[in-house]
């Protein structure tokens, strides 16, 4: 028997459709699925081309929300040819009953617990209409990711994705991460990830963990482990967790940490507060910069625009706070309610939600009804603080302060600087929905009702 995993096109970074690493939850699925399929093949539609008669017994699809139309359209697509489809991910955690209305399987949060039960009812043609599983799986079970599935198309930065921990118990609220994998902070065994590492080797990793500094202990432990594999690395973390130890950051350094992305999210402290986000402290942000370029670590500072209280001159004070700390790069996007966040149910309650399409859910597209920026004036005030900070002046300018990682530097920031200039408006490599010689199907834009609260699931 045959498996295909699927990762839909649709995905969208800094304005452009694409993806910068692999998706690392399809090879977690490929190590659960081994014992029960003979061939399994990972297609990720940024990566390749989707052959829509590609043979298979199962089809398993993830999703973020702005992939979920090109899903449904390859879910009804393969349907229609009596194969099974099941799906999973962000948006079809939160969106069960759309999902439902494409597949004849949807999986609630983490797979790993319900995948014995969802085979055996897939081996006896019994597959229920949902799975979900209230407890969280301990991360010492996890099987080894099969990443040799992965294709290697050289568009990936040669970076190799892994990951430590999940969870989170800071609970922002416009993120799904603490919804989806609980408020528990839960790590792998060091000896695993150095495993891993060793099994699937490469000069650079990307550690997709949401805050790899969230305890410090395991921190200590995993920093001290990477040392003797002379790898180059980069996670995410909060400023104010990196910058809590500053031995753990020199750790960190010396194991090879070469960018962190960090999300300060907002200039403003009282932005930050709504957001319940108020553990980062605006005040210290300059000083906590200058600590993590001392050990020669670049800052990618994510940046949300268009909170509740943000103005048109938002843009400009944001640019000037960057600018003087020199960040490396920028990763911006305006306010999105996905569907499951605190920002998205009380958009739907006070009926601002103006655009249901779920494609334009990208980060780069004002969807719901802003109190004071007009939706055109928002998204083009995005993309010219996008060009302002990759023009060639600004590049130059931030160039001696990230000296230390010059090639790393150059090169996403030239890759920026593309993305701004030469492709802003979102030209798109795959199509989005469907190829043009095939109907797109009709599909209700029916928002479901969002499943257990979270406490529920943790």
């Amino acid at each position: 028997m045959k498996l295909l995993l699927i990762a839909p096109a649709g995905l969208e970074v800094q304005g452009v459709k694409g993806k910068h690493v692999h998706h690392l939850n399809l090879a977690v699925v490929a190590a659960l699925a081994e014992p029960y399929f003979d061939e399994i093949q990972i297609v990720e539609e940024e990566f390749e081309r989707l052959d829509p008669n590609e043979s298979a017994d199962l089809v398993g699809i993830t999703m973020m929300t702005c992939q979920a139309p090109r899903g449904y359209w390859i879910a009804d697509h393969f349907r229609s040819r009596g194969v099974r489809v099941i799906c999973g991910g962000s948006h079809a955690s939160f969106m069960v009953e759309e999902c439902l209305e494409h597949f004849d399987s949807v999986v609630v949060n983490e797979v790993e617990m319900v995948w014995k039960d969802l085979m055996a009812d897939f081996s006896a043609d019994r597959l229920q209409p949902v799975y979900q599983s209230h407890q969280l799986i301990d991360l010492a079970d996890l099987p080894i990711p099969r990443k040799d599935l992965f294709r290697n198309t050289g568009t990936t930065l040669n970076a190799m994705v892994a990951q430590t921990g999940r969870g989170c118990p800071l609970g922002c609220n416009f993120c799904t991460v603490t919804l989806m994998y609980g408020r528990k902070f839960r790590t792998r065994p060091v000896e695993h990830v150095v495993e891993e590492i060793r099994r699937y080797p490469s000069k650079l990793f990307f550690f997709v963990d949401d805050n790899i500094f969230l305890s410090h202990k395991y921190a200590y432990e995993l920093f001290e482990a990477l040392i003797p594999l002379k790898i180059k690395w980069g996670s995410q973390a909060s400023l104010e967790l990196i910058c809590k130890d500053e031995k753990l950051l020199q750790l960190a350094a010396r194991s090879g940490c070469m960018s962190l992305f960090v999300g300060f999210e907002s200039i403003d402290q009282q932005t930050l507060n709504r957001a319940h986000k108020s553990f980062n402290k605006v005040d210290r942000f300059d000083a906590h910069i200058a600590m993590l370029r001392k050990y020669g670590i670049n800052v990618v500072g994510a940046f949300i625009f268009g909170f509740e209280s943000d103005t048109p001159e938002t843009f400009q004070k944001t640019f000037d706070f960057a600018m003087r700390n020199r960040l490396a790069m920028v990763n911006t996007g305006i306010l999105t309610p996905f569907p499951g966040t605190d920002v998205f149910l009380n958009a739907e309650r006070e009926g601002r939600l103006v655009d249901r399409d779920w494609e334009h859910y990208t980060g780069g597209n004002l969807v719901w009804a802003h109190p004071t920026i007009a939706k055109e004036e928002m998204e083009e005030a995005y993309l010219q603080f996008r060009r302002r900070f990759y023009s060639w002046r600004s590049i130059a300018r931030r160039f001696w302060a990230n000296r230390r990682q010059p090639l790393y530097y150059l090169g996403m920031n030239f890759t920026h600087w593309w993305r701004a200039y030469r492709n802003p408006r979102n030209d798109m490599k795959y199509p989005s929905v469907a190829p043009r010689s095939v109907a797109i199907p009709s599909m209700r834009r029916r928002l479901g009702s969002v499943q257990a609260a979270e406490a529920s699931r943790s």
